[in-house]
């Protein structure tokens, strides 16, 4: 009978998920998302949309041409939806 100790479902995994992906959970978390979403079908989308949209971010933040107004509702935007920003 395989470890059911330590399984995460797909609800853990989304809440994570962003946190996952900017490596901010403890390594026993980071292991078991990881192992979740290598397992899953449905959440394997949704972190690699995740991963692809801050690498995105993350580039237009080193070549900013937009104007600070629209940078700023940007990423207030995404604070409300819960994203950690550093």
């Amino acid at each position: 009978m395989p470890d059911q100790t330590h399984r995460t479902d797909c609800t853990s995994a989304m809440k994570e998920l962003w946190d996952y992906v900017d490596c901010e959970l403890t390594p026993d978390r980071m292991a078991a998302v990881k192992r979740h979403l290598t397992e899953c079908s449905h959440c394997l989308p949704h972190a690699e949309f995740a991963e692809r949209f801050l690498h995105a971010l993350h580039e237009t933040r080193i070549d900013c041409n937009c104007p600070y107004e629209v940078r700023a509702k940007v990423m207030a935007r995404l604070r409300e939806a819960g994203l950690t920003l550093s």
